[in-house]
């Protein structure tokens, strides 16, 4: 891995989330729209926070905001948001098939944007009363973290029997919600910056006819509507693959997953320069100045938020929930992405939106529920710290993108279709084997 690939990436950890959203819902009426609030010509090729994650719904408070929230547009308005799904439907929305199944694309932008997912069907669409739902096909991930994005994932879902959608215009509509935050006792990590998923607005068959009983569909069935999704060499190829990676786990810290990077000197390594760095802040907020001439201990603020213990206390477990999530996103198997886009290209979009964010070229956006992060308290808290991510080495390291305005736009647009190479199976001689063109879209 380049060396200005790890810089980047590791720069970019304290401002980038992963998340994930619906961007496409297949209907069995030919009908296709995006999930609820979800806005069309969104990047979908970088992994930072602005702009690729502006239109994620984020489930935070489903109490005020059944299908989540978004940066770009705050709250989602379930009543408005149906009726922009209505019209980028042509007048209709995407209807379930008989037995109440329906076939999604999830775009999963990065690490906390994996699965499982679970849903739930809503069927008066007012977003008040919810009913567990079946997942038929799952999107990768593993606790809710995903290694490879971003990416596109093939997801299915069925509604429970005799379900009678009654909400919407055509009185016959449902919403059914994606939740990637775990249920009951499974543990999700994207329940801290999320969870994500939202909604989508389905309609029952426009003949009226009831949902029939639970049939699981294969993704190698003759629906129309799966047939242009899943290929059966795919599912194929992932079980020789995951049979692969299965064998090369000593432990799991020293699978090498993906594309290679998570090896196991540079997750230690992670480990370590990570640990270390967050001691700063949370020492500062103990009144510790690690800057300090004579040592962070040596200093104690009057108006410190912690005890000099509590900051102890949560270092720790800062320190153990990181070794835990890379322990997760090193496991291979369920957790790397499928059709991801080639990782130089995730890169360059991710640096020309930094540029670009830099010389006033893309603004910020974050409205409503989701908070904005004041980047005057952060820095105070890293002190000197908060410096390094404007040091020469790291310009550099993005200078071939931020130095040609050109290379923004194709960055941050460009449908990526050069295929990758990932690590062969024993016996090929070390040589890769190409997983096929990324299906991303803009």
């Amino acid at each position: 891995m380049k060396t200005s690939n790890t810089l980047s990436l590791l720069l970019a950890a304290t401002s980038a989330s992963g998340h994930a959203l619906v961007t496409q819902v297949f209907g069995s009426n030919g009908v296709i729209t995006s999930g609820l609030g979800v806005v069309k010509g969104t990047p979908r090729t970088g992994t930072d926070a602005q702009p690729f994650q502006i239109d994620t719904p984020t489930l935070k408070n489903m109490k005020a905001d059944p299908c989540g929230a978004t940066l770009i547009g705050g709250s989602i308005n379930i009543p408005t948001a149906i009726k922009a799904a209505i019209a980028e439907g042509g007048g209709s929305l995407p209807s379930l098939s008989p037995n109440g199944s329906i076939s999604l694309e999830i775009h999963q932008v990065n690490a906390d944007g994996g699965g499982p997912f679970t849903a739930m069907v809503n069927a008066d669409a007012t977003g008040k009363t919810w009913t567990p739902a079946t997942v038929l096909v799952q999107a990768p991930g593993k606790n809710g973290i995903l290694h490879g994005g971003p990416a596109n994932a093939p997801f299915a879902v069925q509604i429970p029997a005799d379900t009678k959608c009654t909400g919407g215009q055509d009185g016959a509509t449902c919403l059914i919600r994606l939740n990637n935050g775990g249920k009951g006792n499974t543990l999700s990590l994207a329940q801290g910056a999320g969870p994500f998923g939202g909604c989508i607005a389905v309609t029952q068959d426009i003949n009226g006819q009831k949902v029939k009983g639970p049939k699981k569909i294969s993704p190698q069935g003759n629906s129309r509507v799966f047939s242009r999704f899943f290929n059966p060499s795919v599912v194929e190829r992932d079980a020789v693959v995951g049979d692969y990676l299965r064998t090369r786990v000593v432990d799991d810290l020293t699978d090498l997953v993906a594309r290679g990077e998570l090896t196991a000197d540079l997750i230690n390594e992670i480990k370590t320069v990570t640990g270390t760095a967050l001691d700063i802040p949370i020492d500062m907020l103990a009144g510790q100045n690690d800057a300090a001439d004579l040592g962070g201990n040596s200093t104690t603020a009057p108006n410190a938020v912690l005890t000099l213990q509590q900051a102890v206390n949560l270092k720790k477990a800062v320190k153990n929930a990181i070794e835990i999530s890379l322990k997760i996103l090193s496991s291979g198997g369920k957790v790397v992405a499928q059709n991801a886009q080639p990782l130089d290209q995730t890169n360059a979009a991710n640096a020309a939106a930094a540029a670009a964010l830099r010389d006033g070229s893309l603004k910020t956006v974050n409205k409503d529920n989701l908070g904005q992060i004041q980047t005057e308290v952060v820095d105070s808290l890293l002190g000197p710290l908060a410096t390094l991510t404007r040091a020469s080495d790291f310009a550099k390291s993005t200078a071939t993108v931020a130095g040609d305005p050109a290379l923004l736009a194709a960055a941050v647009s460009a449908s990526p279709t050069t295929a990758r190479t990932r690590p062969g199976p024993p016996g090929r001689n070390g040589q890769g084997r190409k997983f096929g063109k990324s299906r991303l879209n803009n």
